[in-house]
């Protein structure tokens, strides 16, 4: 199959009419990965279809402006955040079937592990560096990590 501008193009209305962000196929030689950035409107603009017009690529896209507040969850100024050490794909459990190794509420201690960050086809377990709790999960099972996202904030113990 040969790779094609009208392919691409085919793509990329996929993606915008199914209102996808991501699309990845891989057949074999041919790897197509594809991301697009939804951008929220500004609140002064009216709540109506627009159309707009990507010059560079002659596509148009079929946007509605939404008015939205960004959502912040109620964080307490003594709990400690719990960063990724790596870029990878974020695992809660050890696989599918099986529970997550911590959720909300849950108590851990020190040297426990508390999810799975699969980078370049290898598991890295991570691991707990203090005795706490779980506060919040800041990741979705299965979503892509950058290095330093925040993954838990959790409530450390006092000794």
């Amino acid at each position: 199959m040969e790779l094609t501008t009208e392919i691409i193009l085919t793509l990329a209305k996929v993606m915008s009419a199914e209102n996808l962000t991501s699309l990845s196929i891989d057949q074999g030689n041919l790897k197509i990965e594809m991301k697009r950035e939804i951008v929220l409107a500004q609140a002064s603009l009216p709540s109506e279809n627009h159309f707009q017009e990507d010059l560079s690529q002659n596509v148009w896209h079929k946007t509605q402006v939404v008015e939205a507040e960004p959502i912040e969850p109620p964080i307490d100024a003594q709990w400690k955040e719990i960063k990724s050490p790596m870029v990878g794909v974020f695992y809660q459990g050890s696989q599918p079937d099986k529970p997550p190794y911590v959720s909300r509420g849950q108590h851990f201690e020190e040297g426990d592990t508390l999810c799975i960050i699969e980078a370049m086809k290898l598991m890295n377990e991570i691991t707990a560096e203090t005795s706490g709790t779980i506060m919040e999960v800041c990741v979705g099972n299965g979503q892509v990590v950058e290095y330093g996202q925040v993954l838990y904030r959790i409530k450390e113990e006092q000794e």
